[in-house]
């Protein structure tokens, strides 16, 4: 071999090793300034030197019990990644106020569906977002078409119905309901009627349209991940994990939706199309892009049809599982009903003046909030001080919602108990500190849930019209149901017997 190619190789080598060094040198100083600009917050030494402990938790589906335990340990600011800390504390909504310098972290970036376009909530531009709510806020909101009232009317009748027809139990027949997917059946169907003027079907055909929640339950832990690891969002638009994320053409889940969508929304705006009165006729009127509008469908189906089912099913389980509080609440929909203080079905104001209703409503989504998802915002230019302690620029600050929502300073020594009483038992000063950290639900100032309105009025109709007719009880009392978390709920096995109530 000539002398020349042994020094070639000998320079190749020497590249190759100053590249290593030069990397290994870079990823350790870039750990160490993480540590460091850190150092001062407490927490776990793991988490301030890797993200993949949190990872873990949240893959594993236990993440919300996990971090409230760390909050409870290190106080309301506790660090939990390199470059990620956690509030405990309501006045996290000052975060999120209309003049926030306060921006989206990367948690909404992960939450991104389709590579490379974004939704309502994965877009992190600030004048963005806030113009592409001018746009939507009439829509969600209902004012051009004259509200929700009769679609979601419509589907409760439809729900109703299937339970009459399939799953009402007796003496001598048993006809048990998996109650979890049925709720989704329903909110998905109350969605897509409001949105499009026509549901999917599911609670015509009692089954999972475009096998959504079957697909659904096995992405959402990685998605979760995505929206936990910064470092994944790039690479989850980017082939090879491109060819996995949905696609119009697909025949089940949510790519099978978008081509749905797609579908509609050019039928709406061809020439020869035909207006409806319903939330994308609304987004079409108030000039919202094509490709904006079809990634918003699939965002509403998204979150709305996981949380607001969530709610529901873990409602009704808290009431089944206290007697007292159904028994109270029952006492009031039927003395409201025998004196024709409220319709059949029941009307959103009729529900909004009931104060048991109410409190049972807030009870159950405060116990068990419908999404969990730390939702991080990056601290502003010059830094901030968060419980006594300088956080600087660049941090990201997640919420602690379970743990919030379960504050003893705010709803009392029992506030891990459900006790729907505790709302009318309070005096101004506490209940309108509740009010306002319940609030924190759906979110606050800019990022407010644009969905708020629709998914409390499904509530507030969705237990009187099924508690008035049906008696419930879970089938296997010591596991009623399955659970794993993901930034909102996965549920399984919710098994009920329903029959008329006596």
């Amino acid at each position: 071999m000539a002398l020349g190619t042994y020094e070639g190789l000998i320079s190749t080598t020497n590249l190759l090793i100053a590249t290593g060094i030069v990397l290994v040198t870079t990823t350790i100083v870039h750990n160490f300034w993480s540590w460091y600009r850190l150092r001062h917050i407490p927490g776990p030494f793991l988490h301030s030197v890797t993200s993949f402990v949190l990872l873990k938790k949240v893959f594993e589906g236990d993440s919300p019990a996990y971090l409230d335990g760390l909050a409870q340990k290190y106080g309301p600011l506790v660090r939990i990644g390199p470059n990620e800390v956690m509030l405990t504390d309501p006045d996290i909504r000052r975060l999120s106020a209309i003049r926030s310098p306060y921006t989206r972290g990367s948690f909404y970036e992960g939450s991104r569906a389709v590579p490379n376009k974004d939704h309502i909530l994965s877009t992190m531009n600030d004048q963005k977002h806030k113009e592409l709510r001018r746009m939507e806020h009439r829509g969600y909101a209902g004012l051009d078409f004259g509200g929700f009232e009769a679609g979601l009317n419509e589907m409760l009748a439809a729900f109703i119905e299937l339970i009459q027809r399939k799953y009402i139990s007796t003496g001598i027949e048993s006809r048990p309901m998996e109650f979890a997917h049925r709720t989704q059946f329903f909110t998905l169907d109350v969605i897509s009627k409001l949105a499009y003027g026509q549901p999917f079907g599911c609670i015509a055909q009692d089954r999972d349209i475009f096998n959504y929640i079957a697909q659904t339950e096995w992405a959402l832990p990685f998605v979760a991940v995505f929206t936990t690891l910064p470092a994944l969002n790039t690479l989850k638009d980017r082939w090879p994990l491109s060819a996995f994320m949905p696609h119009e053409k697909d025949t089940f889940g949510l790519g099978c939706m978008m081509g749905f969508a797609t579908k509609l929304v050019d039928a709406r705006l061809s020439p020869n199309g035909h207006p409806g009165r319903d939330i994308v006729q609304s987004w079409i009127n108030h000039g919202l892009p094509r490709d904006q509008i079809i990634q918003d469908i699939l965002l509403q189906v998204m979150a709305g049809s996981d949380t607001t089912a969530t709610a529901l099913r873990m409602t009704l389980l808290f009431l089944i599982n206290s007697p007292q509080a159904l028994r109270c609440l029952r006492e009031e929909i039927d003395t409201r009903f025998q004196s024709g203080a409220i319709s059949s079905p029941i009307t959103n104001a009729e529900a909004l003046a009931m104060p048991y209703l109410q409190a049972v409503i807030r009870e159950g989504t405060r116990l068990f909030p419908p999404a969990t998802g730390l939702a991080e915002k990056v601290v502003p230019k010059g830094g901030d001080t968060l419980h006594g302690f300088y956080v600087p620029k660049g941090t990201q600050v997640g919420q602690n919602m379970w743990g919030i929502l379960r504050l003893k300073n705010i709803f009392g020594e029992d506030a891990d108990v459900f006790r729907p009483e505790r709302w009318l038992e309070a005096d101004e000063e506490q209940l309108k500190a509740m009010q306002n950290t319940w609030a924190l639900v759906f979110g606050s100032g800019k990022y407010e849930c644009l969905g708020k309105t629709l998914a409390l009025m499904q509530l507030n109709k969705f237990f009187v019209e099924l508690l008035r007719r049906f008696d419930f009880a879970v089938l296997n009392p010591l596991t009623p149901l399955k659970l794993h978390n993901a930034s909102v709920w996965m549920t399984n096995d919710f098994w009920v017997r329903i029959t008329w109530r006596e």
